[in-house]
């Protein structure tokens, strides 16, 4: 069974109500917002850019939101929640990185070590390495494109996985 991340996007408004505990997650049809599922990348994407499984320093720490203080009780992983703003942080700091800048930060080994999501000791080998990279700049590039459309509306967004 895998863990794959989804993104939705919508009014920020209700992103803050969310957020608040005024509204509940679990009580809004998902379907009708504009989503992406980004499969099983999650972990590695916020990995390869804040250098740890969990929390991470904005604005690259938005990109793949898994912080403490965003969660929402949700599923079986919680939710997390971003407002306009920081929707609009994230994509200008992955503005900023192109696939060579990205292909410096990605240590396949460590992340191998670190038993980085969906990587499992043992069950890769050195072939793997470029795969693996492309597999996370596929998604890295999809995120990107959503955040531009998401920013572009003034939209907030909620990532949650599942």
């Amino acid at each position: 069974m895998g863990m794959y991340g989804y993104y939705f996007a919508m009014d920020d408004k209700l992103v803050q109500q969310i957020a608040a505990g005024d509204i509940a997650l679990k009580s809004l049809k998902i379907d009708d917002y504009p989503g992406l599922d980004i499969d099983r990348s999650w972990e590695a994407i916020h990995y390869l850019l804040c250098g740890d499984i969990a929390d991470g320093e904005p604005p690259l720490g938005y990109v793949v939101p898994l912080t403490s203080d965003k969660g929402i009780d949700f599923g079986s992983f919680g939710a997390f929640s971003l407002r306009a703003e920081q929707v609009a942080e994230a994509l200008q700091a992955m503005s900023e990185l192109d696939e060579a800048q990205l292909r410096l930060r990605y240590d396949f080994p460590t992340m191998v070590k670190d038993e980085v999501y969906p990587l499992e000791p043992g069950a890769v080998s050195d072939e793997d390495e470029d795969a693996f990279f492309a597999f996370i700049l596929q998604h890295f590039n999809e995120i990107r494109r959503f955040y531009s459309q998401t920013a572009a509306e003034g939209k907030g967004l909620i990532f949650y996985i599942f």
